[in-house]
């Protein structure tokens, strides 16, 4: 589909943007869960999905199904730190068979996962800036029929 992709309804919500018909009312409201980490990860990613997952969860983002975003989002850190150690190892910059020198082709592969796990932080909240646009669903109060008929469901 082209264009932009449409915001979640409590983003319009808090933007001012929301109108009645371009609201989707049976938008999934899925539940707060850490899930298991994906059987693909190796152990170092399969550790930082797990570590992730709770810390989410803990904040109220994390579901079942964000395993997917969360599970891309450890391997790209993974090879983000791959890339980051080749880049100690040799430095940021190498001669080449020819003798000419060149940026380390590791720098060019760990730049290029910090601007992909940069995105997908966005996408969970994790930078200052895409925090301030996200908004969690308060819990919902166990609110008793009789006192709710009794108020008229008007706030004590």
């Amino acid at each position: 589909m082209a264009g932009r992709k449409p915001l979640p309804t409590h983003l319009k919500l808090v933007k001012g943007t929301a109108r009645p018909h371009r609201m989707n009312k049976a938008e999934p409201k899925p539940v707060v869960a850490v899930p298991d980490p994906p059987h693909h990860l190796d152990a170092g990613a399969s550790a930082k999905f797990t570590e992730m997952a709770a810390l989410l969860a803990r904040h109220g983002v994390m579901t079942e199904l964000d395993t997917g975003a969360l599970a891309r989002y450890v391997v790209i850190w993974r090879r983000w730190l791959e890339a980051e150690e080749e880049v100690k190892r040799r430095g940021p910059v190498v001669k080449t068979s020819n003798d000419n020198i060149i940026q380390n082709p590791f720098l060019a592969v760990a730049n290029k996962c910090l601007a992909q796990m940069h995105q997908i932080e966005g996408e969970f909240g994790l930078t200052p800036s895409s925090r301030s646009r996200i908004r969690v669903a308060e819990p919902a109060e166990n609110i008793d029929p009789f006192e709710d008929f009794l108020t008229r469901g008007r706030k004590k």
